[in-house]
C-alpha cells in the first residue's frame, strides 16, 4: 500500500498538495476499514470530513467525526485494535492513542514514518495524525443515510443526510465556544447550496448544550447568525482557513459583507415560506 501511495505522490507538485493527498489517502483507508468491519451498523460520518469525503466539499479536513447511533455491542476500544490491525496490514505502522473524555470517544491515530519515507519530512520521527472522535450521545431528530464512495478505495458510508448535516455544522457554527474558520466556510457552502436545514435535529443540539428550549425557526436563526457575523474578526477566520484551501483566492470572500448579504438574501425566503 505505501508503494502506490509513493507512485500517487510522484505526480504531485507542491509539499502541500502531497500532504493533503496522503493524509486524504490514510483517512479513506480508514473508512474503508470500518466499512468492511461492519462498524457503520453503529456509526454515522459527520463533520467537514464527510462533507469532503461524500459531496466533494472544495476544503481539506483534519478529522473523522461520527455519531454513535447503535450503542449495543459497540466497543471502542475493539474498533482501535481493529484500525491498528488492519493499518499494519497494509503497511503502516501506527500509535493508537486513546483520549476519551466524557461521552466522546476520541483517538489520535499517529502514523509514524509515513511523511519521512516520502519526503515530506527531514525528520524519521515525525507523525502524520488523524483525530477520530464519537459523540456517544447525539441529539435526536437526526435522519441517515448510505453513500457509495470511489475514490482512492471503494468501500460505502453511513451518513446524516444532507440538511441534517448543516443542521449539525449550524449548531457548531452558532455555540462552540471558540471561533473555527472551517466552520465558516462549511456554512457558506450550506447556505450557496440552498440547503435544506433539520430543525428537529439543531433544537436538540441546543438545548443538549445550551440546557434550554431555544425553539429555533427560520426568524430566529437568522437573527443568531448576523449577530455572529458582527462579532467575530474575519482576519482570524482568513488566517485560521488558509491551510485548508486549494485555492487561497477563495479567502477573499470571507468578508462579513458577503455573509450579512448571503444570509438576509436566503433566510428572507425561508422566513416568507414560513409566513405562508
Amino acid at each position: 500500500m505505501k508503494e502506490l501511495v509513493k507512485i500517487k505522490l510522484a505526480g504531485l507538485k507542491t509539499a502541500d498538495e502531497k500532504y493533503n493527498f496522503l493524509r486524504e489517502f490514510l483517512q479513506e483507508l480508514i473508512l474503508q476499514i470500518i466499512d468492511r468491519h461492519k462498524y457503520f451498523k453503529h456509526l454515522a460520518f459527520v463533520g467537514g470530513t464527510a462533507l469532503r469525503v461524500i459531496y466533494d466539499l472544495p476544503r481539506f479536513s483534519e478529522d473523522l467525526d461520527f455519531c454513535l447511533i447503535h450503542k449495543q455491542d459497540f466497543d471502542f476500544a475493539v474498533l482501535l485494535e481493529t484500525l491498528k490491525r488492519e493499518l499494519a496490514l497494509n503497511g503502516f505502522e501506527v500509535d493508537i492513542v486513546n483520549s476519551t473524555k466524557r461521552t466522546v470517544y476520541g483517538s489520535f491515530i499517529k502514523f509514524k514514518n509515513i511523511l519521512h519515507e516520502t519526503g515530506l519530512s527531514a525528520h524519521a520521527s515525525e507523525k502524520l495524525l488523524i483525530k477520530l472522535e464519537i459523540d456517544s450521545n447525539p441529539p435526536a431528530g437526526y435522519k441517515t443515510e448510505i453513500s457509495l464512495i470511489n475514490k482512492n478505495f471503494l468501500f460505502k458510508v453511513g451518513h446524516y443526510e444532507l440538511p441534517s448535516l448543516f443542521a449539525g455544522k449550524l449548531h457548531a457554527f452558532l455555540f462552540r465556544k471558540y471561533v473555527k474558520g472551517r466552520d465558516f466556510y462549511d456554512f457558506l457552502w450550506f447556505l450557496t447550496r440552498k440547503t435544506a436545514i433539520n430543525y428537529s435535529l439543531l433544537n436538540a443540539a441546543a438545548q443538549q448544550t445550551e440546557k434550554k428550549a431555544l425553539k429555533l425557526d427560520a426568524g430566529k436563526l437568522k437573527e443568531l447568525l448576523i449577530k455572529k457575523i458582527r462579532q467575530v474578526n474575519f482576519n482570524h477566520i482568513r488566517n485560521e482557513l488558509a491551510p485548508f484551501l486549494a485555492d487561497k483566492h477563495e479567502l477573499e470572500y470571507f468578508q462579513a459583507e458577503h455573509f450579512l448579504k448571503l444570509i438576509e438574501k436566503e433566510f428572507a425566503a425561508a422566513q416568507d415560506m414560513d409566513a405562508r
